[in-house]
């Protein structure tokens, strides 16, 4: 073969090996470009899309919550600050940011020297400068102020934050200095070395908190401005010049600023409570003798219905979110309304949202939660009108409660100190060393609606005050003997004394142990050979019975009328231990009602000691005293049952919530006539003990009020001791603590069922004031005022 011959068919070998070589080199690049149009195609549409696309969320509004008239009890109250990263102003960030996108140009970065990359983070730098000045004539422009006049606010807060920073640095040099030197008090700066006044400078200058933050530059903005700034800060733009200065290489992404940096719309709303200070007129007509006059007064009260509206807080824990979860999963109906076609909860909870922390604002926290606006642009849509997608904020759903706002302000005045008959006066006639003369009594009152079980007003006293809980927090939370914030009508135990006699008589009937017809000889003492034990009130004090008093033995109805112990000892020894306390359970003691306004005391009928109740405990029962206590509102929810003739509604005060299903107690209709009898002549005879106050020898009735029909029954029940432990004594956890004992005496109870004359009750009244003695001389006088509410809001 000649040398001519091979030349071309060596050249042509190497021609097919060099295309060999070049086809293998470029099929990897081939294969994953396939892979990447087919396998990964819809995953890598999905992440440009969402580079093209914003999402902005705006705010939820909570739901209002009103009363049984449609008065707005709470609200929010929008409002919003503009504020701008510390760091932005001061131009920390536009260096910050500058480098972070000079290094997503990486083969470039990689190649540049130091000298290099630090020029072109500064040139970059000077590009977002740019971009910040022309955000703040984009914000001037939205706010609809002048830029010199923004211009001169910036400076202004934040020339305060420096101030701050710049005491604070100082405070921390001078304590970091007097700690190097130890005890040398005296030694001079001077004497510290070089290298230890540069350790105490740096970490002296360590930033503060408030340059982490927005500094507030636009206050109290309308809510208008706040969204179109909002929606400035939410758009996106290239930065201009970047992507020259890079040769294209940087990430995309890094290239894309707010059109106004640092920029942040704060969200300064908080909740209003438009009725929590009412101012209301009170008239002294019909107040007891010794304060009565034809002058009327007003009473201005804080903290209308605050034990039941509740309280909200600006922290968010992790049982909120958790809860909302199960809340999510077990309501199909909040799922649907709160969801987003991607799973996304509008409702979620986000660092420093509102929440309920108690009371109706906590327990209604799902109806009330507002849902967030959802506004979605795309970026790449730009020129067309369907640009933008809205869907807008949900307000939350609107609570009813049953409370009338106006009456609960009336009850609360009357049972404030300024009114006069809820402070310990002379006339009450009970001295007692632990509450002198001007002492305000603590207690509490419901107003029940008979038909409905609707609670028309609580009233918890001492009231909290949520401008208090402000300005002197210290007087509501570290106020240990009156305890502001318990709710007395619901969650304190109180022993019941008398008011349980006519619920005593009822049940005894239903079981057999009182008939129909049968009376009861007032002995003075129960034991025939104990004079000094268990004792009637009316012996203990004149040394005379009741049988004596009448001239005869006692009826069911004379017993209640003149409250004769002996009466219900006697039915308390003959129901037993077990009969009484199925008796108690059957009005309801032991059972909460879940009205969703806060804890709620059961009522109790443990002995002491947690020991079985034996006889004499049952002895006890039969007139309120011994192993039981309830509340006001077990109180007022036995007597409405009494009213119904023994049908129990269970009350209620969230009016959106299901009612429960009555229940049908088997009483008597004789004895609940029987029982009804008592209590109006309780009130309405010149005997009972309810019917009028013994001031100076004269006679003043208790309720003077025209037009109604009232029943009732007063109560004296003697109650512990209340001590306070002293903090300079030691308790070794044997016996009975030490401590100063600073209320003393009975609780005072009065419960009435009013309604017109000729009409059955319509409304029940329980009041309690405690330590504060004689049922009929202080909760009556009370309960007297709370009948003129009632006619006054035109219940009457």
């Amino acid at each position: 073969m000649s040398i001519s011959n091979l030349i071309p068919r060596m050249f042509h070998r190497r021609l097919l090996l060099i295309l060999a070589l070049t086809c293998a080199g470029l099929s990897l690049p081939l294969i994953q470009t396939a892979r990447l149009c087919t396998t990964r195609h819809a995953e890598l549409l999905a992440a440009a899309e969402s580079r093209l696309t914003t999402r902005q969320w705006t705010p939820s509004i909570r739901g209002e919550i009103v009363d049984r008239k449609g008065r707005v009890l709470a609200q929010d109250r929008p409002s919003f600050d503009i504020g701008i990263d510390y760091e932005v102003i001061r131009g920390s960030w536009a260096s910050k940011k500058a480098e972070e996108i000079a290094r997503s140009a990486k083969a470039q970065w990689s190649e540049l020297s130091p000298t290099q990359r630090k020029a072109l983070s500064e040139r970059i730098a000077s590009l977002l400068q740019d971009r910040v000045q022309k955000g703040l004539t984009d914000l001037a422009r939205a706010a609809g102020i002048d830029r010199a006049r923004l211009d001169s606010l910036i400076a202004e807060n934040a020339g305060e934050v420096d101030q701050l920073y710049e005491s604070i640095r100082s405070r921390r040099r001078q304590e970091l200095v007097r700690e190097a030197l130890g005890d040398e008090k005296d030694t001079p700066e001077r004497a510290l070395s070089r290298a230890e006044l540069d350790k105490i400078e740096a970490a002296a200058a360590r930033p503060i908190a408030e340059q982490s933050r927005p500094v507030n530059v636009l206050r109290r903005v309308a809510d208008t401005v706040a969204f179109n700034v909002q929606l400035l800060a939410d758009d996106r733009t290239e930065l201009e010049g970047a992507s020259d200065l890079l040769g294209g290489e940087a990430d995309p992404d890094k290239l894309l600023i707010s059109r106004l940096p640092g920029v942040r719309v704060i969200d300064t709303g908080d909740r209003a409570y438009p009725l929590d200070t009412i101012t209301v007129t009170l008239d002294h007509a019909r107040f007891p003798l010794p304060m009565r006059s034809d002058s009327t007064f007003d009473v201005t009260v804080e903290g209308v219905a605050g034990h039941i509206l509740g309280w909200m807080r600006n922290k968010v824990f992790r049982e909120d979110q958790e809860r909302r979860q199960i809340q999510l999963a077990n309501d199909q109906p909040l799922a649907r309304r709160s969801l987003t076609p991607d799973g996304t909860d509008r409702g979620e909870y986000r660092e420093g949202d509102r929440v309920g922390s108690s009371g109706v604002e906590a327990s209604m926290e799902s109806r009330l939660r507002g849902l967030r606006g959802l506004r979605t642009q795309h970026l790449d849509r730009a020129n067309r009108e369907d640009e933008i997608e809205m869907s807008p904020a949900i307000v939350g759903q609107t609570v009813h409660l049953t409370i009338d706002a106006m009456l609960q302000a009336r009850v609360q005045a009357i049972m404030s100190p300024a009114a006069g008959l809820a402070v310990v006066q002379d006339w009450h006639g009970t001295p007692n060393p632990t509450m002198p003369t001007g002492t305000p009594l603590a207690g509490a009152a419901v107003v029940l609606d008979v038909d409905t079980g609707d609670v028309l007003s609580m009233v918890s006293m001492p009231e909290v005050s949520r401008r208090l809980i402000k300005e002197h927090p210290e007087l509501v939370f570290e106020d240990k003997v009156n305890v502001p914030f318990l709710n007395r009508a619901i969650a304190k135990p109180y022993p019941p004394g008398s008011i349980v006699k006519p619920l005593i008589l009822t049940g005894a009937a239903e079981r057999g142990n009182y008939l129909q017809g049968q009376t009861i000889d007032c002995t003075g003492h129960l034991l025939p050979n104990e004079p000094n034990i268990l004792r009637c009130w009316i012996y203990k004090r004149f040394d005379q019975t009741h049988t004596q008093q009448l001239g005869h033995t006692l009826s069911g109805a004379d017993g209640i009328r003149v409250s004769c112990n002996i009466f219900f000892f006697t039915l308390g020894k003959r129901l037993g231990p077990d009969a009484i306390c199925d008796l108690f359970r059957e009005f309801g003691v032991g059972r909460a009602w879940n009205l969703g306004i806060g804890a709620e005391y059961p009522g109790s009928l443990k002995s002491y000691g947690g020991k079985a109740v034996d006889m004499g405990e049952a002895i006890q029962m039969g007139i309120g005293q011994g192993p039981v206590t309830w509340t006001p509102l077990h109180a007022a929810d036995a007597y409405a049952t009494l009213a119904r003739s023994g049908v129990r509604v269970s009350p209620r005060i969230v009016a959106d919530l299901p009612p429960a299903k009555p229940e049908e107690l088997p009483l008597p209709s004789w004895a609940v006539s029987e029982a009804m009898e008592g209590l109006a002549g309780s009130v309405g005879d010149e005997l009972g003990t309810g019917h009028h106050l013994s001031i100076d020898g004269v006679h003043d009735p208790i309720f003077n009020v025209p037009g109604v029909r009232v029943f009732g029954k007063t109560g004296t029940a003697a109650a512990p001791d209340l001590k306070l432990r002293s903090t300079d004594q030691q308790y070794d956890g044997v016996g009975p603590e030490p401590g100063e004992v600073v209320r003393s005496g009975d609780h005072s109870w009065f419960v009435v069922m009013v309604g017109k004359p000729n009409e059955r009750p319509r409304y029940i009244i329980s009041v309690v004031m405690e330590y504060a003695g004689s049922g009929g001389k202080v909760s009556g006088p009370i309960v007297n005022q709370i009948i003129q509410a009632l006619r006054d809001e035109g219940y009457l």
